[in-house]
């Protein structure tokens, strides 16, 4: 089924979608996943409206549900020890050593705690009145509540911009990375973490299984994802956005960490897949269920 007489593709503008085989049931409404054929951006229609998406992210989405159920709660020690992550600030301190650094869905400031202690000057934004508030007591961090545009940033500001699981939960991402490009000096850094579940060897059998029988899968979660990205589609949208990509990684997380949802057929289904898909990610790159991108300002873009 094609629709291209309703509306259009929120990163590309694209009237040419088509749907795919999942959705999810929330407040008693279907929403349809839908990819576009031009970009291979695939999202949800209709989104969650923005009350709803303040209510899903409480304080219990970051004790259970945070990061999709794989971190376990944001406020325990452990968790909070583990999302510093040591060897992504190497990373970024290889591209820029120091300088103003925002993330952007900074959700209880652990990570950038850390970047401060390295030497940044740190500014956080968050959607969570309750994150944010446990960042300003735990930490000390200037977290503004809101989103990248609320929070009203000088142009080129900052040399440094993170966003680890975001980009997904964004209703319009177009509009944020035209943002996030006009607080960014020249020459400055986005980072990018970004989970891919639609990328696996799994999802895409999925999809072409439920295809052939004409079906629909429900997505066992609240809407968190209003975006699903591939690396083909992200690194696009992104050089359309105005920056230009330095690296780009994916990985796929281990089949003895992976969490099951759904129903019996789809936990096994999961299960089996993810040992050769595993396999192939470690080995060829592709397939993964998370990307990692960084990527540069591009001077010469015209927006």
């Amino acid at each position: 089924m094609t629709r291209s007489d309703i509306f259009v593709c929120k990163v590309c503008s694209s009237r040419r979608l088509r749907q795919r085989p999942f959705g999810y049931r929330f407040n008693g409404k279907w929403l349809q996943a839908w990819e576009c054929l031009d970009c291979g951006i695939i999202f949800i229609d209709p989104q969650p409206t923005s009350e709803d998406i303040h209510r899903l992210y409480s304080k219990e989405y970051f004790s259970s549900d945070y990061r999709c159920g794989h971190e376990g709660s944001y406020f325990e020690e452990k968790t909070l020890e583990r999302l510093s992550d040591p060897e992504l600030l190497r990373l970024i301190k290889n591209y820029k050593p120091r300088g103003k650094f925002l993330e952007v869905g900074c959700a209880g400031g652990a990570f950038l705690n850390a970047a401060r202690n390295e030497g940044y000057e740190v500014y956080g934004v968050e959607l969570s009145d309750e994150a944010a508030s446990f960042a300003r007591q735990k930490f000390s961090l200037n977290v503004v509540v809101g989103d990248v545009h609320s929070a009203e940033f000088n142009s080129e500001m900052f040399d440094v911009v993170y966003l680890g699981d975001v980009l997904e939960h964004l209703r319009n991402p177009r509009e944020t990375l035209a943002e996030l490009r006009r607080i960014i000096v020249d020459g400055g850094l986005l980072v990018l973490q970004c989970p891919m579940q639609t990328n696996t060897l799994f999802s895409r059998a999925g999809f072409f299984l439920y295809g052939l029988l004409g079906k629909n899968a429900t997505v066992h979660l609240p809407p968190y994802h209003m975006f699903e990205y591939r690396p083909k589609s992200m690194m696009e949208f992104l050089c359309l956005s105005g920056f230009s990509i330095l690296s780009e990684k994916s990985g796929l997380i281990s089949p003895a960490e992976i969490r099951l949802r759904g129903n019996a057929l789809q936990k096994i289904g999961k299960k089996i897949f993810q040992y050769p898909n595993y396999l192939v990610t470690r080995i060829t790159g592709k397939f993964g269920d998370r990307i990692q991108i960084f990527a540069t300002k591009n001077e010469d873009q015209r927006r």
